[in-house]
C-alpha cells in the first residue's frame, strides 16, 4: 500500500476526489478524526493518502495550509482574478476590499477587465486606479485567445479563484477556459441593474499547469480582522510612499507632513483611490466603535 501526495479537487458527502501528483484521480475517504475537527478536509487541501486499490484511497494527513476561504470553503488559494467590466459599472470600492483581503491572505491579486468587445472605457479607469498596484489583464470572454492570458498565472500547480461583482462575466470566462464546463451565466437584473448569482458549488478544474475554482471567493469581499490603523499596511504603494511621512504610524488621514497626501496633491497617486481609502478607514473606525 503506497502513500501518495495529491490535491482535493471535489468533495461530495464525505467522499473526496483527489488528483494525485502522479496525474491520476482517486476517490478517497477520510477518517473522522480528520473530517470532524478544526482541520476538516476541504477542496484545495494538499494531502497524503494511502492508495488502497483500484483508484481508491484513505486520507492520512492534511498538509499545513497557506490559507482557507470560508465562502466557499477552499484551501491554498494562490491567485485571485478580480473581474471588472464596463457593465455593470465597476465597483472600485469592492475592488479595494478584494485587493486588501488578497494581501492579507497572501493571495496574488490580478485584475481582469472583461467585455473589452463592448467598451474599453472601464479599462482606462481601472488602469488609472491600479496600474501601480497589480497586473491588469484586458479580455473578452468571446475571444478565447485573450482569456488564455490568465493561464500565465497558473504555473506550478497554482490554485486560482475568481471574485467580483455579479454579471461581469466570471462564468463566461470560465466557460472560455474550460470548454467542457458549461457553467450557467447570469445577466443583469432588469429591475435593479445588478447581476444575478449563478454559481452554487465549488470544485477545482485543471487549467494549464494549475487549477481554477468554479465558485467565486465571496469571503474576500468583506473586511475581516483588519484594524483601521493597519489598513494602510495592506496597500503596497501607500507603504512605499509612507517612508516620507513625518510619523512612522501615520494613517494618512489627519496627520501633518504626510507623504501619501502630498503624492495625491501632486498627482502621483490616484485621488479617487485615496478618497476610497478614507471611506474604508472611516468604515473600520465605525466597526471598532461598535465593538467597544
Amino acid at each position: 500500500m503506497a502513500t501518495k501526495l495529491g490535491i482535493v479537487v471535489k468533495s461530495v458527502g464525505g467522499v473526496f476526489t483527489v488528483r494525485g501528483d502522479d496525474g491520476n484521480k482517486y476517490v478517497c475517504f477520510a477518517p473522522k478524526k480528520l473530517r470532524y475537527n478544526d482541520l476538516d478536509l476541504v477542496v484545495g487541501d494538499r494531502i497524503k493518502f494511502d492508495d488502497i486499490k483500484r483508484g481508491k484511497g484513505v486520507v492520512n494527513e492534511i498538509i499545513p495550509r497557506k490559507n482557507k476561504l470560508t465562502r466557499p470553503e477552499i484551501a491554498n488559494v494562490d491567485v485571485c482574478f478580480i473581474v471588472l467590466a464596463c457593465e455593470p459599472q465597476p465597483d472600485l470600492y469592492l475592488c479595494d476590499k478584494l485587493l486588501i483581503n488578497c494581501f492579507q491572505e497572501k493571495i496574488e491579486p490580478i485584475i481582469v477587465v472583461n467585455k473589452m468587445d463592448v467598451s474599453a472605457n472601464a479599462a482606462e479607469q481601472v488602469k488609472q486606479n491600479y496600474a501601480s498596484v497589480t497586473d491588469i489583464i484586458c479580455v473578452s470572454a468571446l475571444d478565447n485567445a485573450s482569456v488564455m492570458q490568465l493561464t500565465n498565472y497558473l504555473k506550478d500547480g497554482k490554485v486560482a479563484c475568481f471574485a467580483g461583482q455579479s454579471a461581469v462575466g466570471k462564468t463566461s470566462i470560465l466557460n472560455a477556459l474550460l470548454p467542457n464546463f458549461n457553467g450557467a451565466t447570469g445577466g443583469l437584473s432588469a429591475k435593479s441593474g445588478r447581476g444575478m448569482h449563478t454559481t452554487r458549488h465549488s470544485e477545482l478544474h485543471a487549467v494549464g499547469d494549475g487549477y481554477i475554482v468554479d465558485t467565486c471567493g465571496f469571503s474576500l469581499c468583506d473586511f475581516k480582522g483588519i484594524r483601521s490603523d493597519e489598513l494602510r499596511l495592506y496597500l503596497d504603494d501607500f507603504v512605499e510612499l509612507s517612508h516620507g511621512c513625518k510619523f512612522t504610524s501615520c494613517t494618512h488621514t489627519v496627520e501633518p507632513d504626510c507623504a501619501v497626501k502630498l503624492a495625491v496633491e501632486q498627482g502621483r497617486l490616484c485621488n479617487a483611490r485615496y478618497e476610497r481609502y478614507l471611506e474604508e478607514y472611516r468604515e473600520l473606525v465605525e466597526i471598532e466603535k461598535k465593538q467597544y
